[in-house]
This record gives structure tokens, C-alpha cells and sequence, in this order.
């Protein structure tokens, strides 16, 4: 089972995605002004090439709160409930934004707003990724 890994804004979403064995995320495109039913057709064909997961990443303020963006996050999160075969995972994205930047700069990369989205999305989901790893660890698996 893959993964997807979703940084939503205000116009633009990032879409990443895991390999087979949820090892390593990599970003894959953006998706424009796209309103919740449209993001769930998405994520319904994604299902059919093998995605189980949807990790969404919530926007928290730096001291653990949630805004207005947290808000409409959720609702985009809530909008790909009950979608057969799919788990939806709400993640914390801080800083994930700024991570892409300085990933991109280092890579000589131009800062453009869509490979940025991407870059973020695949950082919040390579994040949910090491977690699920240490999780296995500790419990011994």
C-alpha cells in the first residue's frame, strides 16, 4: 500500500507519494483551485493505483495552535472520509514550507510557488514515513 501525502493552501495543493513500501516520499505535482469534491475524485483514482493512506498536513502555528488554514485543512481533509480503502491522517506541516525552500535553493532549484507545494508535500509525508518507522522499532517489529 502507497501513501499520499497532501499540502494544501489557499490555490494550490502538493501531492507526494511513497514507494510500494512507504520507504521515501517524493513530490509528483500540484493541483490548481481544486474544491473538495474534485480532490476527492482525485484521491478515489489514486486508490486504484495502490494508495491506502492520505496524510494531509495541518497547518499549526508555531506555538501548537490552529488557524483559519488549519480550519479550511480539515474540512479538505473531512471532505476524503469514508472513501473505501483510504485512512486519512492529519499530520503537522510546521515549517514544512520553509524546509522545501531552502531543500530547492540547495539544489539550485528556482523558488516557484508550484515545485514548492510538492517539495512540502513530500517532506510532511517522509515525515509521517520516519514516524511510522520508529513506531515499528519500538514496538519490536
Amino acid at each position: 500500500m502507497r501513501s499520499m501525502g497532501l499540502d494544501i493552501g489557499t490555490r494550490r495543493i502538493g501531492v507526494a507519494i511513497s514507494d510500494p513500501l512507504n520507504m521515501s516520499a517524493h513530490p509528483i505535482e500540484v493541483l490548481q483551485d481544486i474544491d473538495f469534491p474534485a480532490l476527492r475524485r482525485y484521491v478515489e483514482e489514486k486508490t486504484r493505483e495502490g494508495v491506502g493512506r492520505v496524510v494531509v498536513g495541518l497547518p499549526l502555528t508555531s506555538r501548537g495552535e490552529e488557524g483559519q488554514q488549519a480550519a479550511i485543512t480539515r474540512e479538505y481533509a473531512n471532505a476524503l472520509e469514508g472513501i473505501e480503502g483510504i485512512e486519512v491522517v492529519l499530520w503537522d506541516e510546521r515549517l514544512s514550507t520553509v524546509e522545501a525552500e531552502r531543500r530547492l535553493k540547495e539544489a539550485g532549484h528556482s523558488l516557484r510557488g508550484r515545485k514548492v507545494d510538492a517539495e512540502a508535500a513530500a517532506i510532511i509525508l517522509q515525515s509521517y514515513l520516519e514516524y511510522l518507522k520508529t513506531k515499528k522499532r519500538q514496538a519490536g517489529e
